[in-house]
């Protein structure tokens, strides 16, 4: 008898599974009904039927995965069946249907969202992000409540007591549990992104186009994946620097100590070294001219000219394809945005181009004009009569396309990053609730996501916040350097952030995923 009743109480947890797809396949009919007799729209065009029949077939994924996990979990194992009753436990409460259900409402509201004035590209690009940063959070949560949850009760219940006197030990029983929630995770974001998908692909960007430049935006920048080659400036920068700087400390002496008091801070103990202070004065010297010098080197006053090249485009070279230059002008206070007639230089050939302002812009050039080592070289000239000078952005201002891939991949890489974070949230929860109770293990847990997300600010608040001047007392250093050190040994987590990327069209590369498994999902799990 002790053997049926775990099977029954288990097969109990398979009855919501085939009411979630029960429900919206009624709900699709009766809207297939209204569609066809109450307004005669034809149904491929109907908002409704895109809405509805996107949820039966993300609850059909659902069920199917989560029938496909418990079915390999059963095949026999300590660590398979532990992992097996966890997923068992999160269908049977209805808290993974439940999470379901909120993210595909949220995901639905996004997507149906329209605005005459705004154009589809905005509207698509606001879908991404947003429909990311939800699913995220949604997932985030749903795995500190669950990593926290089930180790905790049992703890509280003293339901780990019954668990002891199997053959089972405590590391088969936690590897089980993170199992079962990584696979948990991997079943609801493999649903997200089919949600995703289908929003973004087929509804969104088949809406009709608000102005000339929608289509070709929506189908060469943002449904892509780009991999763009950022340009180098001529000579090197750090040349320019370093000639620079020597410059001055032969001339005028003086002017370092301008350059390094700039911006920055001193600190009382390099008042003390003199050694120590002219290292530190050079250093801060330096930095004040690279920024200065990258600042000048993408802005050409009337009458002069600026060199660049970019490297990585053999590619290109060998397929005969023409190489596309990516552009972006940056706004000037003041000064109405006009077009700009510049000069366009790459190998024996010279070119007189329009750049528009306030906009991205692209234009060719011939790929005979890649060297053997697949470098293009290329110069830029504002004639002399122009209206004033032209700044490329300092944020991707000049950029060429070495390739083109599909937004799919990417959209699947982004998810498997954030699957791999959930891999180290898991195991974060699972072991803080190993020694502290629901409540506090779920708001240290959180406590570290907190830190981790916003470690790039923390560090810049950080050293913003030095001062000389007003040192602070032992609380505030404490503080300080309390924050600066959690904020710089969780600083990977938020490093590896493809949602950018893949709303900018950009690619997020295998390379980056590896590195990201390698440091998120192996050495910190």
């Amino acid at each position: 008898m002790a053997s049926t009743t775990p099977e029954k109480k288990d097969s109990g947890a398979l009855l919501p599974i085939p009411l979630m797809v029960a429900l919206p396949a009624a709900a699709l009919l009766v809207t297939c009904l209204y569609e066809m007799l109450g307004r005669g729209a034809s149904l491929a065009e109907a908002t409704s039927i895109r809405v509805t029949g996107t949820l039966l077939l993300c609850c059909c994924i659902f069920t199917f995965l989560c029938r496909l996990a418990r079915l390999a979990l059963g095949l026999g194992g300590q660590v398979s069946a532990v992992a097996r009753a966890l997923v068992s436990e999160a269908t049977s409460t209805r808290i993974a249907p439940a999470f379901l259900f909120v993210l595909f409402s949220a995901l639905a509201a996004l997507a149906l969202f329209d605005s005459p004035e705004t154009p589809v590209r905005y509207l698509l690009q606001g879908f991404l992000s947003y429909s990311l940063v939800i699913t995220s959070v949604l997932a985030g949560i749903l795995t500190l409540l669950l990593s926290c949850r089930t180790l905790s009760i049992e703890l509280e219940d003293k339901l780990i007591e019954t668990i002891a006197v199997k053959p089972i030990g405590r590391g088969s029983y936690l590897a089980g549990k993170w199992m079962g929630l990584v696979i948990l995770n991997g079943i609801l974001l493999g649903v997200a992104v089919s949600a995703i998908y289908i929003f973004s692909v087929h509804h969104i960007a088949r809406l009709p186009p608000r102005d000339e430049r929608d289509s070709v935006i929506i189908r060469e920048e943002i449904l892509t994946a780009r991999e763009l080659v950022p340009a180098r400036i001529e000579p090197p920068l750090e040349a320019q620097v370093e000639r620079r700087l020597a410059r001055l400390q032969e001339k005028d002496p003086e002017s370092i100590e301008r350059l390094a008091r700039r911006g920055h801070r001193h600190s009382h103990g390099a008042e003390g070294h003199p050694g120590l202070a002219e290292k530190d004065r050079l250093a801060r010297a330096r930095q004040s001219l690279r920024k200065d010098l990258a600042r000048r080197s993408l802005s050409i006053s009337p009458g002069k000219s600026r060199n660049f090249s970019f490297a990585g485009l053999g590619a290109l070279r060998d397929s005969g394809s023409p190489a596309r230059v990516r552009y972006r002008l940056a706004s000037q206070p003041g000064r109405t945005p006009v077009t700009a007639r510049l000069t366009v230089t790459a190998g024996p050939a010279n070119r007189e181009l329009t750049f528009t302002p306030s906009s991205t812009g692209y234009f060719e050039l011939n790929p005979a004009d890649i060297d053997e080592s697949g470098r293009l070289q290329l110069s830029i000239s504002n004639p002399p009569d122009s209206t004033g000078a032209i700044i490329f952005s300092t944020r991707n201002g000049l950029e060429a396309l070495k390739t083109r891939g599909g937004f799919l991949g990417n959209l699947l890489r982004t998810m498997l990053t954030t699957w791999i974070k959930l891999c180290f949230l898991s195991i974060l929860g699972l072991l803080c609730s190993s020694f502290l109770g629901f409540p506090v293990a779920v708001l240290l847990c959180g406590l570290v996501l907190l830190v981790a997300s916003t470690s790039p600010f923390l560090l810049e608040a950080a050293e913003l916040g030095r001062s000389a001047d007003s040192p602070g007392g032992f609380f505030e250093t404490f503080a300080a350097t309390t924050t600066q050190t959690l904020a710089t040994a969780l600083s990977r987590y938020s490093e590896f952030d493809p949602a950018l990327l893949l709303i900018d069209g950009r690619t997020f590369s295998w390379g980056e995923l590896w590195r990201c498994l390698l440091w998120i999902g192996g050495l910190w799990t």
